[in-house]
């Protein structure tokens, strides 16, 4: 096994680690909580099962209309102009574009 793959699996143990640990600290702490929260846990998901790919699409359009707006006609346009010409505003924008959209999701999804 060699030295990143190594990393990566440490990483990945000490992420399971502290989700675990913190799950069982919060029913330690309030389990009556802890437990509406678990039942509610179906709600929640049937929500992202509904919303994520209409989020999806209205994202995809958001980015698809930036880019030609810019004059970018694939993600590699702007990829290469953000490394190869030096100028980080394209990507910049395709990112916001992107954390619209996950801030939309999160405002349409209400536990």
């Amino acid at each position: 096994m060699n030295k990143s793959t190594r990393s990566f699996l440490i990483t990945l143990l000490i992420v399971v680690a502290t989700l675990a640990a913190g799950q069982a600290i919060s029913y330690l702490l309030a389990p009556a909580s802890w437990q509406a929260f678990i039942q509610t846990l179906p709600v929640i998901l049937s929500m992202i099962a509904f919303w994520g790919p209409i989020i999806a699409i209205i994202a995809i359009l958001c980015v698809w209309g930036v880019c030609r707006m810019l004059g970018f006609s694939s993600i590699e346009d702007i990829r290469r102009e953000s490394v190869d010409e030096n100028n980080p505003a394209p990507a910049i924008i395709f990112v916001g574009t992107m954390i619209a959209a996950i801030l939309f999701l999160l405002v349409v999804i209400r536990p």
